[in-house]
């Protein structure tokens, strides 16, 4: 039973303008490196990853909302102590979640590295994990996401165009198709990861460690009639000192949610929460679009003539203009 005045003390408080807001302060955001928030469109359920420092020890966490508030978070039923969960991602209608996991495929002794799982969530709760052999290699996989019918996910794989790359895999009738790294520019890092897109697949952003810096930031880029455009560091108060990452653009289209270990926040938030760890920020979506035109209107020579200057981004402007305002993100 969840206790009335406690659920409705749970918000996920909405993006505020031209800030970037921390959300959950003590009870999704804490003491513990808290990450990858995903939420249904429907905003009656929420996952997201916890872990120890150094992302030790990782599981998922999940609630439901109940009301006006969300109920108290608790690990995955599927959650073994012997194994690594994270990087949670839901799909918009809430029935399955995409995480990594280096639970065995088989048998009980963890896998060597982190691979991609699905399971199916419904009223009861969670099914069983499917791994999802198409995705697999010997390194590491991560931050997976599912858009337009293909999976997209960073891994550290052999033969890829970064130590960290991202890569995308159509869905068919038996699973996937063999992954492909994306071409530029999102791979023209050292490492990048957490590919996320906007529901009209205009606006793309994603983490990366380039130009000499030693602190991975968040990153845009908009598509134009001839492609992507070139990829654009996102300026503060969505970069900040530390390290940014695990971005995601809700399913509404109005806001874009990512981590930070930045050391300061907003006025207001819980200073405790603020101890070099990861906690969950929110700002409005059409701020990333912004700074997005901004970012490429320096960087092109003639922006009149660059069809994501002109066209596009204003297009993702309109979209989440007319994104219905007011839902409690």
């Amino acid at each position: 039973m969840q206790d009335a005045a406690v659920v409705a003390e749970r918000q996920l408080r909405p993006p505020q303008a031209d800030a970037a807001r921390l959300i959950g302060a003590g009870w999704l955001s804490g003491m513990r490196n808290d990450y990858n928030l995903s939420t249904d469109a429907a905003q009656r359920v929420m996952v997201f990853a916890r872990s120890a420092a150094n992302f030790k020890d990782s599981r998922i966490w999940f609630a439901r909302r109940y009301g006006d508030g969300w109920g108290v978070a608790a690990e995955a039923t599927f959650s073994d102590p012997r194994y690594r969960d994270s990087d949670p991602w839901l799909t918009p209608d809430g029935r399955t979640m995409y995480f990594v996991s280096n639970r065995p495929i088989s048998g009980q002794a963890p896998n060597a590295s982190l691979d991609v799982w699905r399971v199916a969530l419904g009223d009861a709760g969670f099914g069983v994990p499917e791994h999802l052999d198409a995705l697999a290699s010997e390194a590491e996989e991560l931050g997976p996401e599912l858009h337009d019918g293909w999976l997209y996910f960073n891994s550290s794989r052999k033969g890829g165009p970064a130590k960290m790359a991202i890569y995308r895999a159509r869905m068919n009738d038996r699973g996937f198709d063999a992954p492909q790294p994306l071409d530029a520019p999102f791979n023209d890092g050292a490492i990048q990861g957490d590919f996320t897109l906007s529901r009209d697949g205009r606006l793309a952003v994603f983490w990366s460690q380039r130009d000499e810096s030693r602190d991975a930031d968040l990153f845009a880029a908009c598509r134009t009639a001839e492609g992507w455009s070139a990829a654009v560091r996102l300026p503060p108060p969505i970069n900040a000192p530390g390290m940014d990452f695990t971005p995601s653009l809700t399913a509404d289209g109005k806001a874009l949610r990512f981590a930070s270990m930045r050391a300061s926040a907003h006025a207001g938030d819980e200073a405790q929460v603020l101890n070099g760890q990861a906690n969950i920020y929110v700002v409005p979506a059409d701020m990333a679009v912004r700074a997005t035109e901004a970012a490429l209107a320096a960087v092109v020579a003639d922006p009149a003539q660059d069809g994501c200057n002109s066209k596009v981004a204003r297009a993702c402007s309109a979209m989440v203009q007319a994104a219905e305002a007011g839902n409690n993100l």
